[in-house]
């Protein structure tokens, strides 16, 4: 059985990742079993979406070890098997990287390298989030915390040690109820929204843009002059996403912005 390919893979600026994954979808549907990818971003888990809406051979599940995980895996199979079937292994695990860092702190970037570092490939990596003090801990493929577990290593002068333990036993990220917000604002800048939306200070979102800690579209942005956009998701570490819904100019040309907080 074949995927009408190359229809999806025209002037698709995801090409080279979709190709991989429809490979893996048709060994799906060929094989009739299930089918896991590596973690993948969340711009392409929303392509991916979009494009296999109207295949009615091959189902999607994604998984990334909590609801609002960014990096997931993906899994195929034919449509007309159960996707909440109990014998579909979730091939996911956690890890914890432990650490002292109270007085050198690190950012989830830090934490990322310091895995690749100890031969992690990137695509074996889900999310990562920070434990106050005591270090992060992360969603990996099985394979691949099995294979970091009790590892020894070095975050700058900071020694580490990963242990893998189960996601139920994991201090998963808080996650908020989701909110409808509604501002007027002199213009569409990403500060102003992201200020407005975060209920934080301009200058204080203009800081944390400054720093690298602000993402527009899953894309880093180190300009809190630039424009948003419908449809466009502003992502702040530590406080979640914003999703534009709508953008309205006033009669006194001022910008009347509806968001949902995520």
């Amino acid at each position: 059985m074949h995927l009408p390919k190359e229809k999806i893979l025209y002037k698709n600026p995801f090409r080279k990742e979709l190709e991989t994954l429809l490979h893996i979808a048709e060994k799906s549907l060929n094989d009739r079993t299930a089918q896991w990818s590596p973690f993948v971003s969340a711009q392409l888990i929303e392509e991916v979406k979009r494009q296999f809406k109207n295949l009615n051979d091959v189902s999607v599940l994604f998984e990334g070890g909590f609801p609002r995980a960014e990096r997931k895996r993906i899994c195929f199979l034919r449509s007309e098997e159960d996707i909440n079937s109990p014998s579909i292994d979730i091939p996911i695990k956690g890890i914890y990287i432990k650490g002292n860092f109270l007085f050198d702190r690190a950012k989830q970037n830090d934490f990322r390298n310091v895995l690749h570092e100890l031969h992690a490939q990137a695509d074996e990596i889900g999310d990562i989030w920070l434990i106050r003090d005591r270090g992060a801990q992360a969603i990996c493929s099985k394979k691949c915390a099995d294979s970091l577990n009790q590892k020894n290593g070095k975050l700058r002068e900071v020694e580490i040690l990963i242990q893998a333990v189960d996601l139920s036993e994991m201090e998963i990220p808080f996650s908020r109820p989701e909110k409808v917000i509604s501002t007027v604002e002199a213009s569409t800048r990403i500060d102003a929204i992201a200020s407005a939306g975060f209920g934080l200070s301009r200058s204080k979102i203009t800081t944390q843009i400054k720093q690298g800690l602000l993402r527009l579209n899953w894309t880093l942005t180190h300009q809190p002059s630039k424009s948003v956009n419908i449809g466009d998701l502003i992502h702040l570490e530590k406080k979640g996403s914003l999703k534009i819904l709508n953008i309205d100019k006033t009669k006194k040309e001022r910008w009347r912005i509806k968001l949902l907080r995520q």
